[in-house]
This record gives C-alpha cells, sequence and structure tokens, in this order.
C-alpha cells in the first residue's frame, strides 16, 4: 500500500470518530467504536509494512562488504606424490612441498594415530596443503612419531612398534598385492583370464570388496572421475 492509501485511511478514521463524538444512540457509537478500532489496526498494518518494504530496499541497494580488507581466502590442496624408506625402528615418509621451509614451524602439523596419520601445512602461499595416510600395514607409535621440515620437503618418521620389515607401507597395498600373486597361479600361467583388463577388473573387484569404509570411498571416487573423463573424450 502506498503512504497516499494510507493517508486516505487516515482521513476516514478521523471523519469516523468525529461521527462518533455527535452519535446519539449508544448501538451507533458502539458499532462506529469497533470500526474505529479496526481501521486503526489496519492503518498501522500498512504503516509496519511499507516501513520494512523500504528498509529491504535500503538493504538491497546499500554495497554488501563480502571480506576484510586484506583478508585472502586460502584453498585446499591435496598431496599425492611420496616416496618411504624404513629402518630398523622407523618408517619414513618423504613428501614434496616446494617453498614448506618458508612458512613458520607451527603452520607444519602432523596428527599421528596408531594405524594413520594426517599432515597439515597451513597458509603456504595462501594454500592448506594435506596428506593423509590410512590403514598402515602396522601398528606405530604416535607418542614417538615426528616430523621434520626440509627445503621443500616434509620428512615423517612414524615410529615402529616392533622391528619387523614392511613389505608395503599400507594394508590396502598388500591386499592389492595379494590379489595380484592369486591371479598368477604356481606355474606362473594366469588362473583367471589371458584378458588383461577383465583380469584387473576382478582384482579391483576384490580388494573393493575387502577394504574398509575410508578406501572404498577413495575408489569409488577414483571410478566416477576415470568414467566422467571417458565420456568427455567419447
Amino acid at each position: 500500500m502506498s503512504r497516499e492509501a494510507i493517508e486516505n485511511l487516515t482521513q476516514d478514521l478521523e471523519e469516523m470518530r468525529t461521527l462518533a463524538g455527535s452519535a446519539q444512540r449508544s448501538r451507533v457509537q458502539q458499532m462506529l467504536a469497533i470500526d474505529i478500532r479496526k481501521l486503526e489496526t489496519d492503518i498501522q498494518r500498512q504503516r509496519d509494512l511499507l516501513a520494512a518494504q523500504a528498509s529491504s530496499e535500503q538493504s538491497i541497494s546499500r554495497p554488501v562488504q563480502t571480506s576484510v580488507p586484506g583478508d585472502v581466502r586460502r584453498y585446499q590442496v591435496e598431496l599425492k606424490e611420496y616416496a618411504w624408506d624404513q629402518s630398523d625402528k622407523f618408517i619414513k615418509i618423504f613428501v614434496t612441498v616446494n617453498g614448506v621451509q618458508q612458512v613458520p614451524e607451527d603452520n607444519v602439523n602432523v596428527e599421528f594415530t596408531e594405524n594413520s596419520f594426517q599432515l597439515v601445512i597451513s597458509d603456504l602461499n595462501n594454500k592448506d596443503y594435506i596428506f593423509v595416510v590410512n590403514n598402515l600395514l602396522n601398528p606405530i607409535d604416535a607418542e614417538k612419531s615426528y616430523r621434520r621440515v626440509k627445503s621443500d620437503m616434509v620428512a615423517i618418521y612414524l615410529a615402529k612398534q616392533t622391528p619387523t620389515k614392511w613389505a608395503h607401507l599400507t594394508l590396502t597395498a598388500k591386499r592389492l598385492q595379494d590379489l595380484k600373486d592369486e591371479r598368477i597361479g604356481s606355474d606362473g600361467k594366469k588362473s583367471m583370464s589371458d584378458d588383461p583388463s577383465a583380469g584387473l577388473m576382478n582384482i579391483m573387484q576384490k580388494l573393493y570388496e575387502t577394504s574398509d569404509p575410508e578406501t572404498k570411498r577413495m575408489m569409488n571416487k577414483v571410478w566416477h572421475e576415470s568414467r566422467t573423463k571417458q565420456n568427455t573424450m567419447d
């Protein structure tokens, strides 16, 4: 409703009040009083709506500041490339990250559990880098594990609970190798199929069925990305 319409209702209200003041019969006075209260309520409601509409229009027209000056949004980068070695006491993981030595020591953190670890590098060239390894082949001593920052590299030392030599870094890698070994018979011949593609799919299916939920999630993601890329090429 416009301001002009509200003004007209206000004039009607004043006239009704005048009539109520001059009315002689009680019933007429009561009827006019009821209509006056209704009209007063309607005018107030319309004024509130008009004020809300004006406030909304002002908010839309006012520029909105989406960020604090100097505040730069950081992006998360998942690290995947690494190398590893071992000694009697430690599994050594080497993750290459260009310029990592430039950030403060407190920006490079590793969280260890008995069967996993997660590296987080905060605010390196306005990016946060994350490297995660789950399902380690054997339990580690989280309290004795640590990391060292080197030039363009983070070295992670996983303390072994027992001085056993690890054939693989993770249980997933071991399962994959076991399935490959099952595919090759004792005489060195393929025991499943002469079709390499079919054999690989069979291995991946068995690996998926025996994997933990986190590994299944990662495999689903890889398969989805591969299928999407293939459809795009087609």
